[in-house]
């Protein structure tokens, strides 16, 4: 792999400086909320960490597409590996799983990228998909800082922030990237927005492809609010 990954800054603190001695704090939860923030977390680790399934996925079999991208995703990545660190962390913790257990976990699922290869092909279309993908885990981390903050932990509520602050940041990045490379098919947008909407529906489940995961009935964000809300904010910001 080519990146440089010790050259490449963060604007905000590693998981390790956040999450520094980590315990998770006591806290007393119906046994049904306890499954339910086990669920949370685990699946936050999974999400996370499958930025560099498909990061791999890019660099292996779109080169091209890859190497146009790189200074984007190169800084998406460091940060993608370090959310996939601290909710592991976090995980393990709330659990009492030994972190290399997660960590295993995690590693051993097979990732199916089929569903990916007509947006891969397409350097816009992936940066729309992947711009489109940080905007909704924006969101869900908004709504989440005040569910966060009732466990009363300073390091758990900065958490939160930190990665949400951080999905933010990729967004724009992508945004800006395709503005950049694309003036000239900027109005393509809606269109791919629309494809991209109707694939990441009709995807009966998640297949470690990182992108397009939002079908799942427990997932926080309605399929009408992305629709109505969110994809009309993405369109917003790329005709800026």
């Amino acid at each position: 792999m080519s990146m440089a990954i010790g050259a490449i800054t963060r604007t905000t603190p590693d998981a390790s400086a956040v999450l520094s001695g980590f315990s998770f704090p006591a806290v007393d939860l119906t046994a049904s909320d306890r499954q339910e923030w086990k669920e949370i977390f685990f699946d936050s680790v999974i999400t996370e960490y499958d930025a560099r399934r498909l990061y791999w996925y890019l660099e292996g079999n779109y080169p091209e597409v890859f190497n146009c991208m790189e200074d984007v995703l190169n800084p998406w990545l460091k940060d993608e590996i370090d959310h996939a660190y601290g909710f592991a962390l976090i995980y393990a913790s709330y659990s009492a799983i030994p972190f290399d257990e997660v960590s295993l976990s995690v590693e051993l699922r097979k990732p199916d990228f089929s569903i990916v290869d007509a947006i891969a092909a397409d350097p816009l279309k992936l940066l729309v998909t992947l711009a489109y993908d940080e905007i909704i885990t924006t969101h869900v981390y908004h709504r989440s800082i005040e569910s966060y903050d009732r466990f009363n932990s300073q390091q758990l509520s900065a958490w939160i922030r930190k990665t949400k602050k951080d999905e933010v940041t990729h967004f724009f990045a992508f945004v800006k990237k395709a503005r950049e490379l694309f003036p000239h098919r900027l109005q393509e947008v809606p269109g791919i927005l629309e494809d991209i909407f109707r694939v990441d529906f009709e995807k009966p489940s998640y297949t470690g492809t990182f992108v397009l995961d939002h079908n799942a009935p427990d997932f926080p964000i309605s399929k009408q609010e992305i629709k109505d809300m969110i994809i009309p904010a993405i369109i917003k910001k790329f005709s800026e």
